[in-house]
């Protein structure tokens, strides 16, 4: 009785993993903003975040001789992750942490635009991974933001009411770049962070491009295949 709703369970998680891992992306981006400062906000995000990696190993294109390796490398990130909150702070430790964000994020994304490339058809599925790509790319260049600010302290004008910045800050920074609204508030110094910039406005302005060229190309794709096939069958009758 246990294993058969536990293999339901597993079941249901594969065949929801791309809405889990967009339910958990969004949690980890708008939580923290409503959870005040403080302690608090930083056990949520924490905990948002550590369910953002759990459910990327679900949806990773990863063999399954590496899976366990992969499940060691998230259990050991989460721990890193939980460290800050229980008082432990180290510039070693949030630099490793943060490489490992953006090196564990960038296969997951690659793992996700592979799913949408092998797609034949449009689905809500494709939809769902197309802005977890989206999401996650924003995570990445958060990431990389914050480890320029903790190399280069310098490295941003960073408005009084976000000093110290948190990452939640960077992702703000991020998002806003990547869409090109860029208020003014948050803003880049020296030439390694304003080139960062720059790239990650390029990349939110090409993925929203691509992304919707191809989705529509494999629409239209599809409408003339169902054509075809509809031609066809009329033809044999």
């Amino acid at each position: 009785m246990i294993k058969r709703q536990y293999n339901k369970t597993i079941n249901w998680i594969e065949k929801n993993r791309f809405k889990l891992l967009l339910l958990s992306t969004v949690l980890t981006l708008i939580l923290p903003a409503f959870s005040g400062s403080g302690i608090l906000s930083e056990i949520i995000f924490v905990v948002t975040l550590s369910f953002l990696f759990i459910q990327s190993t679900v949806v990773a294109d990863v063999k399954k001789s590496k899976k366990i390796m992969m499940r060691i490398l998230v259990i050991s990130t989460i721990i890193l992750i939980w460290l800050k909150p229980v008082g432990y702070d180290s510039f070693f430790v949030e630099i490793l942490k943060l490489s490992i964000f953006v090196s564990f994020f960038s296969y997951i994304t690659l793992s996700l635009v592979r799913f949408i490339a092998r797609s034949k058809v449009v689905t809500v599925n494709v939809l769902i991974t197309s802005i977890n790509i989206y999401l996650l790319i924003g995570i990445i260049g958060a990431s990389l933001c914050l480890a320029f600010y903790l190399i280069y302290p310098e490295a941003y004008n960073i408005p009084s009411y976000m000093s110290p910045p948190k990452f939640e800050h960077f992702l703000y920074y991020s998002f806003i770049t990547m869409s090109t609204v860029g208020y003014g508030d948050f803003t880049p110094r020296i030439p390694e962070t304003q080139t960062l910039a720059y790239f990650l406005s390029i990349t939110g302005q090409l993925y929203v491009a691509i992304i919707i060229a191809f989705l529509i190309g494999k629409l239209l794709m599809e409408g003339d295949h169902k054509k075809n096939k509809q031609n066809t069958d009329e033809i044999n009758d």
